[in-house]
């Protein structure tokens, strides 16, 4: 006695297509949900700190997106010092002028001034006590905020991979 199943090969081309594309498409698009919010939470955060405009900071990160072929994403993040000039891109950020002092923002420049540089940059200096070279440009450090900040959104990555990959993947199916 033989059975005769009708439609198996149209099932198994069905499970084939699951697998071949709408899993890897659904993987990447997870991976790329998952950059996107961390770089955005993670700019709004260490913006916030410094006292600047978040675009100042999301122009520092770049998202190298996921794709069905590759499927990892990357955030390269400039982590060099920004200059202080920058915190005038916030209007709120207002300059006072005091003895021997410029306050910046939340940020207490002693012995600084503004200069136009010969590059016809404008920047904010500030004089140290060395003989040589003794008046550089300031800068903020951002290497430790940027940092933290990502660890810190990507702590529970493989939660947020987990529900992320769950909901592509009951989208793709239906």
């Amino acid at each position: 006695m033989t059975v005769k199943v009708s439609g198996l090969s149209e099932i198994s081309r069905n499970l084939e297509r699951v697998v071949n594309q709408k899993l890897p498409n659904a993987v990447s698009r997870s991976l790329n949900t998952i950059a996107r919010k961390a770089m955005s939470s993670a700019t709004k955060e260490v913006a916030k700190d410094i006292g600047v405009p978040q675009k100042t900071i999301r122009s520092r990160s770049k998202i190298t997106k996921a794709n069905k072929s590759r499927q990892m994403a990357n955030i390269r993040v400039i982590r060099s010092n920004m200059p202080a000039i920058r915190l005038f891109e916030n209007r709120s950020n207002r300059m006072w002028v005091g003895r021997g002092a410029i306050i910046v923002g939340k940020y207490a420049i002693k012995r600084g001034f503004i200069q136009r540089l010969k590059t016809g940059r404008t920047h904010i200096m500030q004089r140290r006590g060395r003989e040589r070279y003794s008046i550089d440009v300031v800068k903020i450090p951002l290497a430790r905020p940027l940092t933290s900040s990502y660890e810190k959104q990507l702590d529970n990555y493989p939660e947020q991979i987990k529900t992320e990959l769950t909901k592509n993947l009951m989208v793709a199916l239906k």
